[in-house]
């Protein structure tokens, strides 16, 4: 075991109240006598991870190894990640079919023709980037049916309906 090895989890006795269950997988970071400090990341938000102190028994090594581009990034980001010690994972803000109104008047959504009010639905409830995608569906100045899907901000969001 060794440092940016990738690991998985068996036992998750004492990492579920962070959001980390059996068989996630993590990439160490750092090694102590008895545990790794191992990284997971939020398989509902692309965004989202979290460092964990990790007892050794409790995961193992998967056979894959990390490009040396990707071990370099985390060295260079070795703070920031240490700054995530023991932070919880958020439960997913949206679900698949919410009723959702956007909250913003931006450029980033205007030129594609949305604005302030539209109503859309939730089409996927994985969050990449703090965005999610969203169908905003409905009919052209010739009466024709239209279906669009954008990737919105879960702050310019909120639920309708449920």
């Amino acid at each position: 075991m060794k440092k940016f090895d990738l690991a998985c989890l068996n036992n998750d006795a004492s990492y579920k109240k962070f959001g980390v269950v059996k068989n996630m997988h993590g990439i160490i970071i750092e090694l102590g006598q008895n545990y790794a400090a191992t990284v997971f990341f939020n398989p509902r938000n692309a965004s989202e991870f979290t460092l964990l102190n990790v007892n050794k028994n409790d995961i193992s090594l998967d056979k894959e190894i990390l490009p040396e581009n990707v071990k370099i990034e985390l060295e260079n980001n070795i703070e920031k990640i240490k700054s995530k010690e023991n932070c919880i994972f958020s439960p997913p803000k949206f679900k698949v079919y919410d009723k959702v109104e956007l909250l913003v008047e931006d450029e980033k959504y205007t030129k594609f023709g949305l604005h302030k009010g539209a109503i859309g639905f939730v089409i996927d409830d994985d969050i990449i980037n703090n965005c999610v995608e969203v169908d905003f569906s409905g009919l052209d100045e010739n009466s024709e049916h239209f279906g669009e899907t954008f990737s919105i901000s879960i702050d310019d969001l909120r639920i309708i309906a449920r």
